[in-house]
């Protein structure tokens, strides 16, 4: 079965971080299919009594030339996918105008799409954490945001393996079970499970139980033992010990759960918490070099 994506693209080919990830991350590239998707900024808005001939056409020219722009970086993500491999039959081009903030844009195609995952790369991920600052549409964050969200913030293509982060949440073994889901079909990724423990709390017989049944639920998709590594860490603050394993590590993946076992303070404010919890919410903010996967 293929694996679905949605793929933001921006103006700038040299920050095609997302399509640069699947390109580099993904060996079975015929199981891949793609969405590249591109909003466009709004035209200006013109008064009906200031609206004469001369500015109708002027409006139009700029609407032109923002969406030839659009389409041109479009089309530049997709013939960076071919030469890597992909399927042409498999790269779908989709071009939207969009009022602000434009992330609205992207949560609501994410999560009527029906894909495997979203994909933001430096551009989507600038314009999420912007929209997570401003403090609206809590509703709409609290109640939506059900697929699995990818965040390529200056990813290094030369890492590999998947770091699944384990803390008997439902919402990390949700994310296990992506990481599984995801690896159906490729063999270069190892995975690596990491249970964090905090001073004085649980044992070794807690981190055993969480391990055996993340094992399990990546045996279920397909992924041999012999692929999957555990490790245990004792540190009070949980995500900060995540990113120096990633790094460490140089794993490519740092899967983890929405909202997790973390207590710790959102420094970002009560909409990103309302998002994420607070361990993803550094993560999303402060990994780089590793590629974030999320999942609720």
């Amino acid at each position: 079965m293929d694996k679905h994506f949605l793929v933001t693209i921006g103006d700038d080919p040299d920050v095609f971080y997302g399509v640069g990830f699947m390109k580099h991350f993904f060996d079975v590239k015929e199981l891949i299919r793609v969405t590249l998707f591109h909003i466009a900024p709004q035209p200006p808005a013109v008064w009906p009594e200031e609206l004469s001939y001369e500015t109708k056409t002027e409006l139009e020219d700029r609407a032109g030339q923002i969406e030839d722009k659009g389409r041109a970086a479009l089309a530049a993500a997709r013939d960076s996918l071919l030469r890597q491999g992909f399927s042409p039959r498999k790269i779908e081009e989709k071009f939207i105008f969009g009022s602000f903030p434009r992330s609205g844009h992207l949560i609501m195609e994410g999560e009527y799409g029906d894909y495997d995952a979203v994909v933001l790369g430096q551009r989507g991920f600038a314009g999420l954490s912007a929209f997570l600052g401003r403090g609206v549409g809590v509703d709409i964050m609290r109640g939506a945001f059900d697929f699995p969200l990818w965040v390529c913030r200056l990813p290094d293509y030369a890492r590999s393996g998947v770091l699944a982060c384990v803390d008997g949440s439902n919402a990390a073994l949700r994310a296990v079970d992506h990481v599984g889901a995801m690896l159906a079909g490729e063999t270069r990724h190892v995975v690596t499970l990491l249970h964090v423990a905090r001073p004085g709390r649980g044992g070794p017989d807690d981190s055993r139980e969480v391990f055996a049944r993340a094992r399990k639920v990546l045996a279920a998709r397909g992924v041999p033992d012999e692929r999957v590594g555990a490790r245990e860490v004792v540190a009070e603050n949980v995500a900060q010990a995540v990113l120096a394993e990633a790094e460490a590590g140089r794993f490519a993946v740092v899967a983890a759960g929405r909202t997790g076992d973390g207590r710790g303070r959102a420094p970002f404010g009560s909409l990103s918490r309302a998002f994420f919890g607070s361990v993803s919410d550094v993560l999303f903010h402060q990994l780089a070099g590793s590629v974030l996967w999320v999942c609720r």
